[in-house]
């Protein structure tokens, strides 16, 4: 029985991750994986229901899969513990025990007189994430993907109009020593268009997506043509059912991983004026040819490039929360 990454240190034990998780071994598996998650390697477990906003709800399930195997090559690479695949070697946990997430991989959240405005941007959003609980991706080789809602490229909150590409799409990025870089920072909607909301596809109205974390984006083709990351997870929505084009308390709330909400961009021909047509809930960058770097970059996360049927992390932020300051 092992119970801990310390007993492998103290009995200078190799296991193989079929051994760690055999029942006997769940607190060791455990911590491992509590560990990687709180050091930005390994996804939280993100969840949700109908009461309840979607967002971290756990860091392990005492299940060590293809994921968190993948995180410890991960915490190898970037400690320079050597790796062996299967195998948790008593160098590997010496390693683990002793990294501290904020000197192994620190994130600056605070502001520098030497930023410019789009690191200044990326630190507001990173400071609301941790504020909400949200999971930051701390890894070099991992990307951020947020949405802000009624915003400007700079962060300020524009009036968030009815059918305008007045929200931002962005994918924020922790430079080794912790400096955060805006990759992406994009025109896009996270809203239905003026179209679809008087027309819903759905009987109580059109989907709004509720603000919180997710885990529910596979890299496919949106509507079987384009590019995009396509939903494969549970969302939490807002039905429109007033079609008033606001989330307000009479919206029902609906759960599921059928409503098709991707993210995905307009036309390669032209750059659209309003989300019209272009949104029936969808997490829509207006500009195409910014759709196609924004994929270029998440497609380079080490967590997609080692399983190519990775579900993505995106979080939602309205943009006049008080915590995005």
């Amino acid at each position: 029985m092992i119970t801990s990454l310390q007993q492998l240190i103290d009995q200078n034990k190799t296991i193989t991750t079929d051994e760690i998780n055999l029942s006997e071994n769940k607190d060791a598996a455990r911590e491992l994986q509590t560990r990687l998650c709180d050091l930005g390697i390994l996804d939280p477990l993100i969840n949700g229901d109908k009461d309840k906003p979607f967002g971290p709800v756990g860091k392990a399930d005492g299940s060590v899969g293809p994921m968190t195997r993948n995180a410890i090559y991960e915490f190898c690479r970037l400690s320079g513990v050597p790796y062996t695949d299967r195998l948790l070697t008593p160098a590997m946990a010496r390693a683990l025990v002793k990294a501290d997430p904020d000197k192994f991989l620190p994130v600056q959240f605070d502001n520098k007189s030497t930023d410019d405005t789009k690191t200044r941007f990326a630190k507001r959003i990173l400071r609301c994430m941790r504020a909400k609980g949200f999971w930051i991706a701390r890894s070099p080789n991992t990307y951020n993907i947020v949405y802000v809602e009624g915003v400007n490229s700079d962060g300020r909150e524009n009036p968030d109009t009815f059918d305008e590409w007045n929200d931002r799409r962005t994918v924020i990025r922790i430079a080794p020593g912790g400096k955060p870089e805006m990759l992406v920072n994009d025109q896009a909607t996270t809203e239905p268009g003026k179209f679809y909301t008087v027309n819903p596809m759905h009987s109580q109205g059109a989907a709004r997506i509720a603000f919180g974390q997710y885990k529910a984006w596979v890299d496919g083709l949106h509507q079987g043509e384009q590019p995009a990351l396509v939903q494969r997870g549970d969302l939490r929505v807002h039905r429109d059912i007033d079609k008033s084009g606001t989330r307000n308390k009479i919206d029902p709330i609906d759960v599921g991983d059928w409503f098709g909400i991707n993210q995905h961009s307009t036309d390669p021909k032209i750059t659209p004026a309003l989300v019209g047509k272009y949104s029936a809930g969808c997490l829509v960058g207006r500009r195409y040819t910014w759709h196609t770097k924004f994929l270029k970059i998440v497609r380079k996360d080490y967590r997609y490039l080692m399983n190519k049927s990775y579900l993505f992390i995106t979080t939602v932020i309205a943009g006049d929360d008080p915590l995005l300051k």
